[in-house]
């Protein structure tokens, strides 16, 4: 059994907003790297072999704290990265609304197959973080792994293996510096 231990990164200015940070590279605020620190706290007595974080800064930055507990290096993968939401980064979803109003509508009924204004679909992000996490697995095989992501590639995560539907994940986002086990046998759960 492999337990991937899968976190959320610390709070940054634009989630304190409400804005949508996508693919935008916002570092953590004070508050985010605080959160980033506890949440390494939680989880020094685990047994970490490996930590894993996207090429953004407010996840690799949290998962930087974890990794110093732990004595490792992080392992940046571009294909943990958050969904690239286009002309939606910076906005704020009242913002969104007013500007995007049908295309919002859209999103919020049947997100799985459209494509967000300059933007990637949730099939290609499933796509990437679907390789990135089969070859995690394979590599830390009957080990435990951490890794520090943005909520929908957290989502992509969770549908992959616990089975939820993609839309239910997308769902349940988790809060900023959470984390959560999920233990999986042999490449899957």
């Amino acid at each position: 059994m492999t337990d991937v231990i899968l976190c959320r990164h610390g709070q940054t200015d634009w989630n304190r907003l409400g804005r949508y940070q996508g693919k935008t590279d916002i570092p953590l605020n004070e508050r985010g790297q605080e959160q980033a620190r506890e949440l390494a706290r939680s989880l020094r007595e685990e047994p970490i072999v490996a930590v894993y974080s996207s090429t953004l800064a407010r996840a690799y930055d949290t998962a930087r704290e974890i990794a110093r507990l732990h004595e490792l290096e992080v392992r940046r993968d571009p294909r943990l990265d958050e969904i690239n939401q286009g002309l939606w980064e910076g906005l704020r979803r009242d913002e969104i609304v007013v500007s995007h109003a049908e295309l919002h509508a859209r999103w919020v009924e049947s997100p799985l197959d459209l494509r967000l204004p300059e933007g990637e679909t949730l099939e290609e992000v499933r796509a990437r973080v679907r390789a990135a996490l089969d070859d995690i697995l394979l590599l830390h095989a009957d080990r435990t792994v951490c890794i520090v992501a943005h909520s929908v590639s957290m989502a992509v995560v969770k549908h992959e293996l616990q089975g939820l539907s993609l839309a239910d994940a997308l769902r349940a986002l988790p809060r900023n510096a959470s984390w959560e086990r999920i233990r999986t046998v042999g490449s899957r759960q």
